[in-house]
């Protein structure tokens, strides 16, 4: 039976028109709050969806590929104005900057150990990640400033720093480096639907980028010798085969040094297996310092016997390169448990002539050093192709290092 209106008296009608009014109110605040639901929902749903192809395309053994796609694409799921992300170097103890979008030079290297206030190091030690909504309210809530980092100059205060890990379990955990997003460019802060999302991102990203190391690393294992880190002999005949090729080819030059270190054996005898192991890690180390980086192939031939192979070098530059490196061993400061040990090397070297094989062109360099060791060590001799003689290379004049005349 419906409500007459005329049985009701004044107060009566008022307070249920107040209570009319409350229910309509509720009902708008209702419906408000469903509407940001749903808004809610579909920013999630349309997050959800970029974070899905994000992953997909992240899926990559290349880090720098990975790196690169990161920084590319993660401001346009937080309208960030900027983005950087920082590799762990454990030997260091320091995050190293990989890549960022910034409009001006940042600080490449964070200290952990000497810079414990930055925000990075703060979020890395905390292993999680850290939402600064303003940083002059996060800096007077912690009590003590933050260690500002070069050219944070930002219209907003706020920032997201995640650190990237793998792994779980505490004694498992490993820091792979850190995600930062600062300024929105909307003006507004982070907030903790960002924080959610940088929390996923962040996990898929240290992922591939521990994979990817992973890679590189079982990657270098097959090609490098494990002592000297230097190139084993399997990665130096193959590239040898690939520059004879392309001489014969296209009519290039280029040379080969084969180096042995002089009384190799008196270390061991005298000084034990672990002191002819850290001559040769000396000597490597010498060798990768003085080659051309990303031009020349040093590698470890076998045993105390080294080569690099000198692209685009005639016999005249091999020989100044050959000179370089036996100084640069002979002038390293190679000591062993406290007692200096006198370190030289034996050089050897030949230029390729059109239709060796790479067979023959090591023997030649190969003939060189035995003619330089027999003849007293620690010199370099040259293999000429005309006589069919190694010789010994005189020096060039104004650069201190041995050539053919």
């Amino acid at each position: 039976m419906g409500l007459n209106v005329d049985d009701l008296s004044h107060e009566e009608l008022v307070d249920a028109y107040r209570q009319l009014e409350e229910q309509v109110s509720q009902l708008g605040r209702n419906c408000e709050l469903q509407r940001r639901q749903i808004k809610a929902i579909g920013r999630l749903t349309t997050r959800s969806t970029q974070v899905a192809e994000l992953s997909k395309e992240l899926n990559t053994i290349d880090i720098d590929e990975v790196v690169r796609i990161a920084v590319a694409q993660m401001p346009h799921l937080f309208t960030a104005r900027y983005c950087s992300i920082f590799l762990y170097d454990y030997e260091i103890n320091s995050l190293i900057l990989k890549s960022h979008n910034h409009s001006e030079p940042i600080s490449e290297e964070i200290s952990l150990s000497k810079q414990p206030d930055t925000l990075m190091a703060i979020a890395v030690a905390a292993d999680q990640p850290l939402l600064v909504e303003n940083i002059d309210d996060f800096e007077e809530t912690r009590g003590k400033a933050i260690e500002r980092l070069k050219s944070d100059k930002y219209l907003t205060n706020s920032c997201l720093i995640c650190p990237l890990m793998v792994g779980s379990g505490d004694s498992q955990r490993r820091v792979m480096g850190v995600l930062n997003l600062a300024d929105r460019a909307d003006g507004k802060s982070f907030d903790r639907d960002d924080l959610n999302v940088a929390i996923q991102l962040s996990e898929l990203l240290g992922t591939a980028i521990s994979t990817s190391l992973l890679v590189n690393e079982m990657r270098s294992l097959a090609e490098t010798d494990g002592l000297t880190r230097l190139a084993n002999h399997r990665v130096f005949r193959e590239a040898l085969e690939r520059e004879v090729r392309r001489n014969d080819r296209y009519g290039t030059c280029f040379s080969l040094v084969m180096m042995d270190i002089d009384h190799f054996k008196r270390f061991n005898d005298e000084h034990g297996h672990l002191a002819g192991d850290h001559v040769l890690q000396q000597v490597s180390r010498a060798v990768r310092h003085t080659v051309r980086e990303g031009i020349d192939l040093p590698a470890r031939y076998g045993g105390e016997e080294f080569g690099v192979i000198l692209p685009e070098t005639g016999l005249t530059g091999a020989i100044a390169a050959g000179e370089r490196l036996r100084s640069a061993v002979e002038s390293a400061e190679t000591g062993f448990r406290g007692e200096s040990l006198n370190v030289t090397i034996s050089v050897g070297l030949a230029e390729y002539n059109k239709g060796m094989t790479g067979s023959e062109f090591i023997d030649s360099a190969d003939k060189a050093l035995y003619q330089a060791k027999r003849s007293g060590r620690n010199q370099v001799f040259y293999w000429d192709s005309e006589s069919g003689e190694p010789r010994l290379a005189p020096l060039i004049s104004g650069t201190g290092a041995q050539a053919s005349g």
